[in-house]
């Protein structure tokens, strides 16, 4: 068999080597997804303002800056090696994007044309939509990314619903298929889709988790005695309602004291946007919206003692790491 030249073999390793990205951000889940694409082999460079999680990103091997500059110049590096652009993957609270993409004190101020930016965030969809019409006007790539998989992305893989450009698709897919499980991912539509999407995703959860708080509210009121964990046992296989919800509900009443637990369940916003979004397209609702009414109520102390408040608390918990407010007296 004849053997390679070196060039061609040089060639050829240079083709296999994976594209470098910049993750902003290292919170919950900008750690995750650092970490994730990390052991993919993709050449990651971490940001974040505090030092904790730049450290913890660190000590995992990663290129981890505290100083945006020097992040920013370190994608740089790592793209120009590359002949790649530069990508920048931002995770952040969905107030702050803005500033952060546009404003002269965040990258907004290194950004140049032809690099691209992808919020993994939740953003609200129509915001997406201005801010990629904002950077197309100086030749910046945007994609708005739906990102759900909760404290069990790393491990598992994640869900990613991408809104862009089509014919930049090509550079950013290779992150969304290593983030992903498989083959869950996908560029749904143009900018605005992916946190459309995933927006409606949330609002679906909301409806789903109520279902499920009021259902075992039901049956721990019944006369009989039931056993919550035994029951969601058989639940899990071959029925109906079988999820990934109703597993954590096994978790849940396997590990957790749920009696002692809050009644308040915290909000996001995708509920009320999904609300939103139904309510303009003239779409019924009804059962996202009370779901939204009830986590509002959960707050009310004459609800402190409702069960199914406190279901859905830990179900937020088990599955995105949502904190568990201080059970009231």
């Amino acid at each position: 068999m004849r053997r390679p030249s070196s060039r061609a073999a040089s060639a050829s390793k240079k083709a296999s080597k994976k594209p470098p990205i910049g993750v902003f951000g290292l919170g919950k889940m900008g750690g995750q997804i650092a970490r994730r694409l990390h052991a993919s082999g993709f050449p990651v460079v971490a940001w974040n303002r505090s030092p904790g999680p730049v450290e913890e990103a660190a000590a995992a091997g990663l290129s981890a800056h505290a100083d945006l500059a020097a992040a920013v110049q370190a994608v740089s590096a790592a793209a120009e090696a590359s002949a790649a652009p530069r990508v920048f993957w931002v995770m952040l609270p969905q107030g702050v994007v803005d500033d952060f993409i546009s404003g002269s004190s965040h990258i907004g101020s290194f950004l140049r044309p032809g690099d691209i930016v992808i919020d993994g965030g939740n953003s609200f969809y129509k915001d997406s939509m201005r801010r990629a019409a904002a950077l197309a006007e100086r030749g910046v790539r945007f994609f708005d990314c739906g990102t759900s998989g909760g404290v069990w992305g790393e491990r598992e893989g994640f869900a990613l619903m991408a809104g862009g450009p089509r014919e930049a698709w090509p550079d950013v897919e290779p992150f969304m298929r290593a983030l992903s499980s498989g083959d869950n991912y996908g560029l749904v539509g143009p900018a605005g889709a992916g946190h459309f999407t995933k927006m409606v995703h949330n609002g679906i959860e909301y409806g789903m988790m109520e279902a499920i708080g009021e259902g075992y509210a039901v049956l721990r009121a019944s006369p009989f005695g039931l056993d919550l964990s035994a029951v969601t046992r058989i639940y899990q296989k071959g029925s109906v309602i079988r999820s990934w919800l109703i597993d954590l509900c096994k978790d849940i009443f396997d590990s957790e004291d749920v009696e002692g637990a809050s009644a308040v369940i915290d909000a996001t916003g995708e509920g009320s946007w999904t609300v939103e979004a139904g309510k303009e397209l003239g779409v019924d609702v009804r059962v996202i919206e009370d779901s939204v009414k009830v986590r509002a109520e959960s707050k009310d102390p004459k609800n402190a003692g409702k069960y199914s408040n406190r279901i859905v608390a830990l179900l937020r918990k088990h599955f995105g790491g949502h904190a568990v407010h201080p059970k009231r007296d």
